[in-house]
């Protein structure tokens, strides 16, 4: 037993590089299988203890105008609700800096904040802002706020506030974009937390919802599918509300409009009667006085000059009451205005995916990585396990006369099986100890820097998931311990005797090239001897191509990842969309304001060109699936105009697409995620969840969002109405971030005006989702390198040690060691480029596969690959198998060629 133990410790001494190489390469499976497979649950469960701390809401309940008690009792009331809590909410500018941010009442119990620095604010003139703000702002400033629009208000008692802390809040998880706002440059720069009796309004316009039952964590399928179908019944349940609310608000508008209209028309009636009598009062006065005066009577003209200065007075009076009825004309307009804006207050339930885009964008990078999780290592662990598996077994192979020997020295089948169990067991276990590590503890922390640069998170939760231990393990032990076992359990079937014989050589037999006799003359005895030994080995050969066509397709795919991604922003923002910024106004509000927006859009000298458009914000669901996808609505009110701002073309032939009265154009992800084509219908939702068919009449190259594009006719078709304007694609002179900025603080300062969507804004968020993706990216390319490099290595160990006395006849016959070494590495040179060339099929293959499930959920990424890329990864493989021929060079010139062709008998 002993004798064993010592020729098992002595394999592990002179086969190091093989039991390092092996290892090598389970670790790079497991450290990719665990480290994808593990940082998405980690990010959620991150991201879910911050949620759990601060009782984020599960939905909020928002609407135009305060909530009054009958919208209070409505709400409480809803079935499947654990918490209500109703706050304030609204937008304001700081003075100076214009700097927009949200102002809310400091929150009790449902997303509550996490403060970094002071306190609470305590008092009316206190005020909390956000993290963000830190450095432009110290504890103990004062700030003024402003309306940041003409002719209106901000909601707060006081305006001027003391700086008495900052904080950070799930509500707001992005640092670089936390929402949009009708205020300044059109987003907000911060939010901030007041006191509730800081407010004017004693009526809330906000409630945050906490729902029963909640099952699993964030992000969780069992989460996400009650939070999304418990919105839904919610809104369902306000849509009923809503319909008594606005007629509420409907009735109580036209009786301002009648008690108005009735002040109206009772004034001019007056105004009418007291005007014919104080005209015919005056003109009775008018001829008294000219008598008195020509009588020259000084008391007669006494008593009628003050009698005209009652009139005067009167006359005075008059123009009081026609001040009033203009002011009643005043209310009239108001209120008519308002009355068409009450589509406008309904109220709407909005889950945390619609009213917090930091948790859906966060989500979504877990999902991607998870995506990765599920195919990347997949095809990693593959080449890993093929090229383990067929090590360990010419392993064993090589010890067959070793075997032989212990047979016939009494060993058991069993005790000579040890020694190979115990080297995969061992080599399996390294490897998955050390990947286990790197793939549990150092990856995820690597692209969980890379994705929350921009997010509100600290620290990642690390766990343990020992399931995926447990997978990486087994497959180790599968291409280890399996492969050895049977080749030692078939070989030990043989009877000693014959296992202390060298293995009978391959018969030999004519190659295909032999047969072409005039292309067999004129070989040299090198290339002869390579191409016969090429097929007589085919197990290696096959396994060489596999191994080098695997590495290089990960390689591709890596690099092919990287560029794909990269061509997001260019060809949205450089090649389709062609404007600047949407500027969005409320075409209902009072005829002034709405003019007032109107030429400022018209009348700017910035602006270069500008064209109105419809925009909605609708949403599609996917049948059998709890995921939504948010759409933009456009319709041009000049269809003619539009391709001078978005460039439609087909997504198969590059064709110009126009407009049509029988259909809507779509966005190529969004027909892939509805699964429909040209011809099909589809159903799209608006705010309030009512129902549109659409057909679609053409299917656009989009590379990021969802639109449906129509022109006026079919839009009426559609919804039975008409699409009035309310939006202008604008196109600057000068588009500079200053320019931009100007334009949008100037718009957003009318008082009908809504937002401002800058394009270089969306290009910003777009970028910053993809930047993330580029440190992952990294990693693959690297450890995809790696694994060509350890694959390269182990498989030529592997073909010069089992001919090493094939070497050693050449080195004893004269050959020189430049020859010698060529001997070998002329096969695996040409393999290596068999294998180059299967990897360029295989990695478009697995590219196109990434990349149907990798981008966001609203990009589409550029197909194909570029010559680059390829190239960058044929230089890496050459690279990497010229390193491996120095090593295997070094090996050779060692070996002892009279050992090695010593009798074996």
């Amino acid at each position: 037993m002993k004798m064993l133990n010592r020729n098992i410790a002595r394999e592990f001494k002179m086969s190091l590089a093989r039991f390092v190489s092996v290892s090598a390469l389970l670790m790079l499976g497991v450290f990719v299988l665990l480290g994808l497979n593990v940082t998405g649950p980690n990010m959620r469960t991150t991201a879910d203890q911050d949620y759990t701390a601060e009782h984020l809401a599960d939905a909020k309940v928002t609407s135009a105008v305060s909530l009054n008690a009958e919208d209070r009792s409505t709400i409480r009331g809803l079935s499947g609700i654990k918490t209500v809590e109703f706050g304030h909410t609204t937008d304001a500018v700081i003075q100076k800096s214009q700097n927009a941010i949200r102002i809310q009442n400091n929150p009790q119990t449902l997303s509550k904040m996490t403060l970094t620095k002071g306190h609470k604010a305590t008092t009316a003139d206190q005020i909390v802002l956000s993290n963000r703000l830190h450095g432009k702002y110290q504890l103990g400033d004062k700030i003024t706020l402003e309306a940041g629009k003409t002719n209106a208000s901000i909601g707060l008692a006081n305006k001027t506030f003391t700086v008495v802390g900052f904080a950070t809040s799930t509500e707001y998880l992005r640092k670089d974009r936390l929402g949009n706002t009708s205020l300044g440059d059109g987003t907000l720069d911060g939010f901030a937390y007041v006191t509730e009796s800081a407010f004017s309004s004693s009526e809330p316009n906000v409630a945050r919802l906490a729902f029963t039952n909640t099952e699993g964590e964030a992000y969780s399928t069992a989460y996400e599918h009650h939070a999304t179908t418990l919105t839904n019944k919610l809104q369902k349940t306000l849509n009923k509300r809503n319909t008594v609310r606005v007629q509420s608000l409907r009735d109580d508008l036209n009786k301002q409009i009648n008690t108005a209209q009735a002040k109206i028309t009772s004034g001019e009636a007056n105004i009418k009667t007291a005007t014919t009598q104080l005209d015919a009062a005056q003109a009775q006065l008018d001829t008294q006085l000219t008598q008195a005066k020509a009588a020259n009577s000084a008391p007669a003209i006494a008593q009628l000059e003050a009698g005209q200065n009652q009139l005067d007075q009167q006359r005075a009076t008059l123009k009081t009451k026609q001040a009033d009825i203009q002011t009643a004309e005043t209310e009239v307009a108001d209120a008519k205005a308002s009355e068409r804006q009450l589509h406008d207050v309904n109220l709407i339930v909005q889950s945390r995916n619609d009213y917090n885009d930091g948790y859906n964008n966060y989500g979504e990078d877990a999902q991607r990585l998870d995506a990765l999780g599920k195919s990347f290592p997949a095809f990693f662990f593959l080449i890993a396990i093929l090229v383990s598996f067929t090590t360990m077994r010419r392993m064993v192979e090589e010890k067959r006369v070793e075997m032989g020997t212990l047979r016939a020295l009494g060993y058991t089948k069993g005790e000579v099986m040890r020694e190979f169990l115990v080297y995969s067991i061992s080599t399996a276990l390294a490897g998955t100890i050390i990947g286990s590590l790197l793939g549990l503890i150092v990856l995820p922390r690597i692209i969980f820097g890379a994705y929350t640069a921009n997010f509100n998170f600290d620290t990642l939760h690390l766990a343990l998931h020992p399931a995926y231990i447990a997978i990486g393990f087994a497959l180790a032990l599968f291409s280890t311990v399996l492969a050895s076992w049977l080749a030692a359990h078939s070989s030990l079937k043989i009877i000693p005797a014959k296992l202390m014989l060298p293995k009978p050589p391959v018969s030999g037999s004519r190659i295909l090239l032999e047969r072409i006799t005039p292309l067999w003359k004129k070989l040299s005895f090198s290339y002869k001897v390579t191409a016969r030994s090429l097929f007589r080995y085919k197990g290696r050969m096959v396994m060489t191509i596999i191994g080098v066509a695997g590495a290089m397709a990960l390689m591709i795919t890596g690099f092919g990842i990287r560029d794909s991604l990269d061509t997001i922003v260019d060809r949205q923002f450089g090649q389709i969309s062609q404007y600047d910024l949407v500027a969005v106004y409320n075409p209902n509000a009072n005829n002034a304001a709405v003019d007032k927006a109107k030429q400022t859009v018209t009348n700017s000298t910035a602006v270069k060109r500008q064209t109105a458009a419809y925009f909605a914000d609708v949403y599609a669901t996917t049948s059998g699936s709890d995921s939504r996808e948010d759409i933009s609505l456009t319709v041009p009110d000049a269809a003619n105009q539009l391709d001078s701002y978005i460039k439609l073309r087909d997504y198969q032939t590059g064709k110009k697409l126009t407009l049509s009265d029988n259909g809507a154009i779509i966005s190529q992800k969004l027909a892939n995620l509805q699964g429909v084509s040209t011809g099909d219908t589809f159903t799209i939702k608006d705010t309030s969840g009512t129902a549109h068919k659409i057909k679609v009449s053409g299917i656009t190259s989009m590379y990021a969002g969802h639109y449906v594009y129509m022109n006026k006719a079919y839009y009426a078709k559609v919804y039975d109405e008409q699409a009035n304007p309310n939006a202008y694609l604008i196109t600057l002179k000068h588009a500079t971030t200053q320019t931009i900025n100007s334009f949008s603080a100037e718009f957003n300062n009318c008082e009908a005006a809504v937002q401002t969507v800058q394009s270089q804004e969306t290009k910003k968020s777009i970028t910053n989702i993809l930047s993330n993706l580029n440190t992952l990216i990294l990693v693959l390319i690297l450890s995809a390198s790696l694994l060509s490099l350890v694959v390269l290595y182990t498989l030529t160990n592997i073909n010069v040690s089992e001919r090493v006395r094939e070497l050693s006849t050449l080195k004893v016959l004269g050959f020189y060691p430049k020859e010698v070494l060529m001997y070998i590495y002329r096969e695996t040179n040409i393999l290596t480029g068999v294998g180059i060339v299967a990897g360029l099929g295989l990695g478009y293959l697995f590219h196109a596969y990434i990349m149907a499930v990798l981008p966001p959920a609203t990009s589409m990424v550029a197909p194909g690959l570029t010559w680059l890329n390829v190239l960058i990864s044929v230089v890496l493989t050459i690279i990497f198998s010229l390193i491996v021929m120095a090593l295997m060079n070094h090996k050779i010139q060692k070996v002892d060629m009279l050992e090695a062709l010593k009798s074996v008998d």
